[in-house]
């Protein structure tokens, strides 16, 4: 069995995730659970962007294997007059990086 090793350390996650936000959307993908909540919510695609562009990071970068091996990241900023947090994954799929993300108000 091959190990493979992330690309990214964790400390350079956050600089990856702005950088994918402010270049290429196409490298965002919405987890279909995170659209529905997006739409009950009224929270849009480009606050997503905000937050991923320029949100505070809430705890540490993790490694996660859930579904997907990734760093994950939690951010929140004040969009639109609400908080809106952002859970992102920045996982490697051939040969590119994307951000996988859920969302939710708090």
């Amino acid at each position: 069995m091959e190990i493979k090793l992330p690309k990214f350390r964790a400390n350079e996650v956050r600089a990856e995730i702005q950088r994918i936000a402010h270049e290429d959307t196409i490298c965002v993908e919405y987890l279909d659970h995170s659209l529905e909540r997006m739409t009950q919510r009224g929270i849009t695609t480009g606050q997503v962007l905000k937050v991923l562009k320029g949100g505070e990071q809430i705890g540490d970068v993790l490694w996660c294997t859930e579904k997907e091996d990734g760093w994950r990241c939690k951010l929140k900023r004040i969009c639109a007059g609400s908080q809106i947090t952002v859970v992102a994954k920045l996982v490697e799929r051939e040969d590119s990086t994307c951000l996988v993300v859920t969302t939710w108000e708090s």
